[in-house]
């Protein structure tokens, strides 16, 4: 009798794995977005440990549970909710950025790369002093991604302007991009601005400067043999 209570529960499994082998879960590629007052909850007081714990959840979304989803598959107007809510907790950190930066900036639908620019730019025109980096990185995506430079310019403008120390690649990309739209008079003014408004720049910085209005710019009618910028800009 045994053998057939086994024979019959056995049947019985094979049957169901038969018909429900296939079913699989209806997993979201991204999780629910939480409310500024479930956040609140949920974080019992510690932001800096659920920020990071909602943040990797978003960088883990969609590759869970032998998943692999490409960047194209995913909600990007959810993912721009993310990014400004996940802020919330922690406006100076950079894992966000750099998680919309570096990861889901490289979507293959080229479109999404624009709600990744937005968060960029909002969240660093808010202190762009302290997020220069990440006006840099708004620059490439606005010019080499979406081929927006007049975007790509007003974003460089601002970067310019800031008032901490960065590297004066930083403060010239307007002029690069001035150039590359042949508009050579503004480039050299914005060359020349640098080269006036910041004491102490490298003599190697200063070399290229030069080279930039003679050679790529090409708007220096006269060879300068001492190489001084400030008598090359007064022309």
């Amino acid at each position: 009798m045994r053998y057939i209570v086994l024979f019959v529960a056995l049947s019985l499994q094979l049957l169901y794995w038969h018909d429900t082998h296939n079913i699989k879960p209806n997993l979201a590629i991204m999780p629910v977005l939480p409310t500024k007052k479930e956040m609140a909850a949920m974080a019992f007081g510690d932001n800096q440990l659920y920020y990071r714990t909602l943040g990797l959840k978003l960088q883990m979304a969609g590759d869970t549970w032998g998943r692999s989803t490409p960047l194209k598959d995913y909600d990007y107007p959810q993912l721009y909710k993310w990014f400004t809510l996940l802020d919330s907790l922690d406006e100076r950190a950079h894992y966000i950025p750099s998680l919309a930066a570096y990861y889901f900036s490289r979507s293959q639908h080229i479109p999404d790369v624009k709600y990744v620019l937005d968060y960029l730019e909002e969240r660093s025109f808010k202190d762009p002093e302290r997020n220069w980096w990440w006006l840099s990185q708004s620059i490439y995506l606005a010019n080499s991604v979406l081929g927006d430079k007049e975007r790509a310019i007003k974003i460089a403008h601002k970067l310019r302007e800031v008032h901490t120390e960065i590297p004066m690649w930083a403060r010239q990309m307007e002029a690069f991009l001035r150039e590359d739209l042949g508009q050579k008079d503004q480039a050299k003014e914005i060359i020349c601005d640098v080269a006036k408004n910041f004491k102490d720049i490298p003599e190697k910085e200063v070399d290229f400067m030069i080279y930039f209005l003679e050679q790529r710019l090409k708007v220096v009618k006269s060879k300068h043999k001492n190489k001084d910028i400030s008598e090359i800009c007064a022309e």
